[in-house]
């Protein structure tokens, strides 16, 4: 089994959903799909080469991952509502909704600070296991893009989201994302 030498493993992000337009969904029920975008990153936090897991341990506590008490799933949505043209923004820690303010500012600065370490790592170092692929705990932080997708087949997304430069650069925009979230924060 190789390791990650910078305290993460098996890595992945999916950015490429993007709604342009409006559009309008029927399967049973009908909902309006507003114009935005969906980023998830996920992957399992250890303490090799690091201590990654040891500075996440209380967040992980607070937001547990329903399948490995070590692993990370980091969601940003944006979108219009369609209703008033408002745009929202919300964010996510292992399908949790949080919100920025003085008790969650240090949760979002260890993302921005994560998500930075892991876009700037050599790809090498950016480990997935085959095996890991075809875990229920894979397809749970991705399978929500199996709705968006022309052909949802989540194998096929899974594939995607574990492509090192899709984790190389899945963390930097998810980076930039909790960047610009500190920013307003502090400037309002």
């Amino acid at each position: 089994m190789q390791i990650s030498f910078k305290g993460i493993k098996n890595p992945g992000a999916y950015t490429h959903h993007q709604r342009y337009a409006q559009s309008v969904s029927t399967g049973g029920q009908s909902y309006i799909l507003p114009k935005g975008r969906s980023i998830t990153f996920h992957c399992e936090l250890t303490n090799n080469g690091g201590k990654d897991l040891d500075e996440f341990k209380d967040i992980l506590r607070a937001f547990p991952n329903k399948y490995n008490p070590n692993s990370l799933t980091v969601g940003y949505e944006w979108f219009i509502n369609p209703n008033n043209g408002q745009k929202n923004r919300l964010y996510f820690i292992n399908n949790n909704h949080i919100e920025l303010n003085e008790v969650t500012f240090n949760v979002f600065n260890k993302i921005f600070k994560l998500m930075k370490k892991i876009s700037s790592m050599p790809r090498e170092q950016i480990i997935i296991n085959n095996s890991y692929l075809t875990t229920p705990e894979a397809k749970d932080a991705f399978l929500e893009y199996t709705a968006y997708n022309t052909t949802p087949d989540i194998y096929k997304i899974l594939n995607e989201a574990h492509n090192r430069d899709n984790v190389l650069a899945g963390a930097k925009l998810m980076g930039k994302k909790f960047a610009n979230a500190l920013t307003a924060y502090v400037l309002s």
